[in-house]
């Protein structure tokens, strides 16, 4: 028997992926007491696009094929089995040697992570203001300043226009 191996060539197509960074904005007004603020948060963002490349790509095939011999004896010597002889032969077999390129190309994964954020609601506010308060007395009638305080409380909110 004679073996040899052979590559075959296939014309495949293989998926490359590329990815970006974005950076992803979001702004928000946010109040305090009388003032409002714009605050801003930005956080990156992968953006990935999958292509279609052409490469090639080799299946090695190996064979035997069964070599016949030739037997010359003497006409009417019939054939007796013998023992089997082995012996290495050393044969030149021509074939194309593919040379196989390959490239690490990093590949990433994405994935939607989920994380508590804190929110904020309006509570109620509440400011001191003082106030002068005249009464009359008739015995002795004199001014007497006695300052009264009241508590003003209010939530902020969009009808009221303190939100």
């Amino acid at each position: 028997s004679e073996c040899w191996t052979k590559q075959e060539v296939h014309d495949v197509e293989d998926d490359v992926v590329s990815c970006t960074t974005e950076v992803e904005e979001k702004c928000e007004d946010e109040t305090s007491g009388y003032t409002t603020n714009t605050k801003c948060s930005k956080w990156p963002k992968e953006v990935c696009t999958v292509e279609k490349k052409a490469v090639k790509k080799y299946t090695p095939i190996t064979g035997c094929t069964k070599e016949p011999r030739e037997i010359c004896a003497p006409a009417g010597c019939g054939f007796v089995p013998g023992t089997e002889e082995c012996y290495d032969k050393v044969q030149t077999v021509v074939q194309d040697a593919p040379k196989e390129q390959c490239t690490l190309e990093p590949q990433r994964t994405c994935k939607h992570v989920t994380k508590l954020v804190p929110k904020l609601e309006p509570t109620e506010e509440c400011v001191d203001v003082p106030k002068e308060v005249c009464t009359r007395s008739r015995t002795n009638p004199r001014k007497v300043k006695k300052p009264v305080v009241k508590k003003w409380c209010y939530v902020p909110s969009e009808e009221s226009g303190l939100a």
